[in-house]
């Protein structure tokens, strides 16, 4: 009489989870016809499915968890490119730092695929100064709300990219 799953029945039954057609009578029949022990058999699918829902469990928290890192390098980047590209003007190292920041921000915030966020990042880095210096040339004030307009500016194209390199490359 067996007494344990071996990994491709744990495998298969697992995937007969995901799919929704599980079935825990049938399998149960299916078990005893094989020569499990029907206590056994029902002790042996209710560690399986708990492995299943322990593996939903983790694979939740491991998105919830990566994409909040995404959002805080998405906002990260757009505080530090704002604020660079409202107070550091057009000079090269200031230009050069905002894109070093850009390039960590993607690559923190997207681990599963980095090159897409490293590049939008980049790009929506290069387009800030250039885009606040354009926007805010000769204006003795600014409203708190017109920081959005140079946003739009270099953020649009940066996201574009991001999101065009992300459905292109793989991620692995």
């Amino acid at each position: 009489m067996q007494t344990d799953f071996s990994y491709a029945k744990q495998e298969e039954i697992k995937k007969k989870l995901r799919a929704g057609t599980f079935d825990a009578n049938q399998e149960l029949i299916d078990l005893i016809r094989l020569g499990y022990d029907p206590v056994t058999a029902k002790e042996l699918l209710t560690k399986v499915i708990k492995s299943h829902k322990d593996d939903l469990y983790e694979d939740t928290k491991e998105a919830k968890a990566t994409e909040e890192r995404g959002n805080v390098a998405f906002g990260a980047v757009i505080m530090i490119t704002t604020f660079l590209g409202m107070f550091g003007g057009n000079d090269g190292l200031v230009i050069l730092i905002s894109i070093m920041v850009a390039c960590f921000c993607g690559y923190y915030g997207n681990q599963d695929n980095p090159i897409p966020g490293m590049v939008g990042y980049a790009i929506a880095a290069v387009i800030m100064p250039f885009a606040c210096g354009f926007y805010f040339k000769g204006r003795s004030t600014i409203l708190n709300l017109e920081i959005l307009i140079p946003l739009l500016f270099s953020f649009g194209p940066g996201l574009l990219i991001k999101y065009i390199l992300s459905q292109i490359l793989p991620s692995d």
